[in-house]
C-alpha cells in the first residue's frame, strides 16, 4: 500500500505527519505485517517523481527507496 501525505489546511506539514506516521507504526511491532506500507509526501513526489527514491518503507527505518526497489508484499 502507498501512501502520500500531503498539505492541508489546518494540518501539520505532510513531512511531519509522515515521520508521526512512522513512529506510531514502530510500536505494533509485534503484529504478523501481511502487507507492506510505504509512505512519502506529496511535495517530494511531485519534485522527483515516483520512480525516484522517494518512498519510505513503514518499519525499514529512514532510508528511501524507489517503487522498484520496495519489498514485495507477503
Amino acid at each position: 500500500m502507498l501512501v502520500v501525505f500531503a498539505p492541508a489546511p489546518r494540518r501539520a506539514a505532510p513531512d511531519t505527519r509522515e515521520a508521526a506516521f512512522h513512529d506510531r507504526a514502530r510500536r505494533l511491532s509485534n503484529v504478523n505485517h501481511r502487507l507492506t506500507v510505504a509512505t512519502t509526501t506529496l511535495p517530494l513526489l511531485t519534485r522527483q517523481g515516483a520512480d525516484r527514491p522517494v518512498w519510505r518503507v513503514v518499519g525499514h527505518g529512514e532510508d528511501r527507496r524507489s517503487l522498484t526497489a520496495l519489498p514485495k508484499a507477503r
